[in-house]
């Protein structure tokens, strides 16, 4: 199939789904094109014949595998996550069938309700995008047991009583933020630590994640404290040390405004993946950053994939959640994540790789 008629039917095929509820597609890619071949929907209009189909693919040949998620709560990632998973399939030129489940609200009586009709449809490959603390609801559920799930959620470390899911066939498929702040943290070794943090759920859990390190000031900012200056206004814990920013980009930026403004003699100021983001170069001024690092784990991106992704508003180099995502279908397929050179499975958990960057003038700059 030629890249001309693969971006066109990408165009189509993302202009028709554009709701996320239960369908199940199916489709078969040709040398000529790619087409429809036997639709079961109940929301997601399907894209028309674009182009005919030389031969016929017999439906038991085709790839059968499910997206589960919680529209309420992850809507837009739902909708990009299933955007990507369909990149994918159709680089991959050939024939598929997508399951579109949505839980719409996250609890024990959706995901189980959802799972038995999974169950039923014969699907058994699985990217279930719940949250650790939904994991445990998997336990008791019966005829489970060969399905193969990937949760690009959920981090292995961050599941407590894991032996209790070795019945089940699980792959987590987070980033590790706590490896990324293990690199930041050596990248400066001996300079004091400080912390900002919001109230976010994000903001909270990488807060967590730091509260064992020796941290002389930490500062929650919420919704109600953004005259920033009287907190950092002649703070003297903050002379020589290493800043992690453990907050999103819109604050973070207000912050690295007002630390330029304050003239403070921090050393460096780092942050996780979560102000990983081409937003940083809008939302600051280049003296703003100059010191700042940045940790990354998204990894070598196969350059189709990103490029189909652009093509449909997508973004897999600075999406984590999209990339990992993209990772557990090529697994979930095919055994392997050989597709990507840099990443590992160990124990049943994605490794990928962990970079710093500076934020230079336009772009981020590798360091280690």
């Amino acid at each position: 199939m030629s890249i001309i008629v693969k971006l066109i039917v990408v165009v189509f095929f993302f202009a028709a789904c554009t709701q996320t509820n239960y369908s199940v597609q199916k489709y078969n890619p040709t040398k000529n094109g790619f087409v429809e071949n036997k639709t079961k929907q109940n929301v997601i209009p399907m894209i028309p014949d674009i182009i005919e189909t030389e031969n016929k693919v017999e439906e038991s040949k085709s790839t059968k595998i499910a997206i589960l998620f919680p529209s309420l709560t992850i809507g837009k990632y739902a909708l990009e996550a299933t955007n990507s998973i369909n990149t994918y399939l159709i680089n991959k030129e050939k024939p598929f069938t997508l399951g579109v489940y949505d839980l719409v609200v996250q609890n024990q009586k959706n995901i189980v309700k959802t799972l038995q009709k999974i169950t039923s449809d014969k699907i058994t490959k699985v990217i279930a995008m719940i949250t650790k603390e939904n994991l445990k609801y998997l336990v008791d559920i019966q005829g489970i047991e060969n399905i193969q799930f990937y949760f690009p959620l959920i981090h292995k470390d961050d599941i407590q009583n894991i032996e209790i899911y070795n019945g089940l066939d699980v792959t987590f498929g987070a980033i590790s933020y706590k490896a990324q702040f293990k690199k930041l943290i050596a990248f400066r070794s001996r300079n004091s630590l400080v912390e900002f943090y919001d109230n976010s759920g994000i903001g909270k859990t990488l807060h967590e994640y730091v509260r064992d390190e020796k941290v002389i000031y930490t500062k929650k900012i919420d919704d109600n404290n953004g005259r920033y200056k009287s907190f950092l206004g002649n703070n003297r814990r903050l002379n020589n040390s290493l800043v992690l920013l453990n907050t999103p980009i819109i604050k973070s930026s207000i912050l690295l405004s007002t630390i330029t403004a304050q003239e403070l003699s921090i050393n460096t100021i780092a942050s996780t993946q979560l102000n990983y983001t081409p937003l940083l170069f809008s939302l600051t001024q280049k003296h703003d950053r100059r010191k700042l690092v940045v940790a990354n784990s998204i990894g070598n991106i196969p350059v189709e994939l990103e490029e189909y992704n652009r093509l449909i508003g997508n973004n897999l180099q600075y999406n984590w959640v999209n990339y990992s995502t993209i990772v557990g279908v090529e697994y979930l397929l095919n055994g392997n994540v050989d597709l990507f050179n840099d990443l590992t499975i160990i124990n049943n958990q994605v490794i990928f790789p962990v970079n710093l960057y500076r934020v230079g003038n336009n772009s981020f700059k590798l360091i280690r």
